[in-house]
């Protein structure tokens, strides 16, 4: 064996390259049929694995797109949509999802228009994961729909622009001009995000109001309050003379508005503390103070003070976002939150 193998090498020293074409020749010839049969299968092996890697790679890689895109809704309450987010790539043109786990499994088929793919996922993640225990006292299916649907788009213009007007072609602008009721509830939900009310507070207030009551399967009047919570919003946003306190049998708040400087000059920043004082004093639980433009550090250093002098406010959070006005003109905006309530999670007062 030993002189075989060195006869071989000596071969294949002295004819270089011409010496391993003739090895290889008297392979194919001795070991034709078991050799092709062997390369067909290293090949289709290879070619599965890097397939299931490519999907494996890019499904994961769209998982994070979609909790990166969706983080400032997580940042505004972690349980509006708290849940992980899991693409499965599917044959089947059919959409599915479900919870399982602690994570939304999304079942989508690849495809090469990766707007396509990000919106059909990131649509069935909202729909399945978001407010979900808000969800389920609702009977109003177009209100349910209105409400994820606002919220992909929004996710969407902040995120990743280039994909919303897909969303609209594909989802959006047939509901609208369809279905009334839809529409109805789309635009009222759309004027409160304009003015900052949507995320921050509205969807907000929804699911802290009802952590008290987790172990309540269906609250009957609760999706009443809702709606009533939204006409009020939408009013606070359209009239001069803004009523600044709602006061139901689940949502308890008040608002703010830092925008008189006349009145800062005159009173100064104590003025607008015993405000806020006054209204937790007559049952709010939240307050929430907006200002834009040169306004914004004043209503920072509002809601400093008053956390470090009233004992009752157990957090604070400040939340950006860009104010719309009638003639479509925006400005920076700020929304502070403060609020009696304290997550169970959190050790001490807050000031994020």
């Amino acid at each position: 064996m030993d002189k075989l193998m060195g006869a071989i090498a000596d071969f294949l020293i002295s004819y270089g390259g011409w010496g391993i074409v003739a090895i290889m020749l008297i392979l194919v010839l001795f070991f034709g049929d078991r050799l092709l049969t062997s390369v067909e299968r290293f090949w289709a092996l290879f070619r599965n694995l890097s397939t299931f890697t490519f999907k494996r790679y890019t499904s994961t890689r769209l998982s994070n797109q979609i909790l990166h895109a969706t983080k400032s809704i997580g940042s505004i309450d972690s349980d509006i949509l708290p849940y992980r987010v899991k693409i499965k790539w599917v044959k089947s043109e059919k959409v599915d999802s479900f919870l399982k786990s602690g994570q939304i499994i999304v079942k989508i088929s690849d495809d090469d228009d990766i707007n396509k793919s990000f919106v059909l996922a990131i649509t069935e993640y909202v729909r399945q994961g978001l407010i979900r225990n808000v969800k389920r006292h609702f009977r109003d299916e177009p209100l349910i729909q209105a409400i994820d649907l606002c919220t992909v788009g929004k996710v969407l213009s902040q995120a990743y622009f280039e994909s919303l007007t897909y969303f609209e072609k594909t989802f959006l602008n047939e509901l609208l001009e369809n279905d009334d009721s839809f529409l109805n509830h789309f635009e009222r939900l759309r004027k409160i995000d304009y003015n900052g009310l949507y995320l921050p507070v509205f969807l907000n207030e929804l699911s802290k109001s009802l952590r008290r009551y987790d172990g309540r399967y269906f609250i009957e009047d609760f999706e009443k309050e809702a709606k009533l919570f939204l006409r009020y919003l939408v009013d606070f946003c359209s009239e001069k003379h803004k009523k600044l306190k709602f006061n139901g049998n689940y949502i308890h708040i008040s608002f703010g508005l830092i925008a008189n400087s006349s009145f800062i000059f005159k009173h100064g920043r104590d003025a607008y503390v015993e405000k806020v004082r006054n209204s937790l004093t007559q049952g709010a639980q939240t307050v929430y103070l907006f200002g834009w433009e040169d306004k914004i550090k004043t209503v920072k250093q509002i809601a400093v003070r008053t956390a470090r002098t009233d004992l009752r406010i157990q957090k604070v959070k400040i939340h950006q976002y860009r104010h719309v006005f009638e003639d479509h003109s925006t400005a920076r905006a700020i929304c502070a939150e403060l609020s009696t309530i304290r997550d169970e999670k959190e050790q001490e007062p807050d000031i994020i």
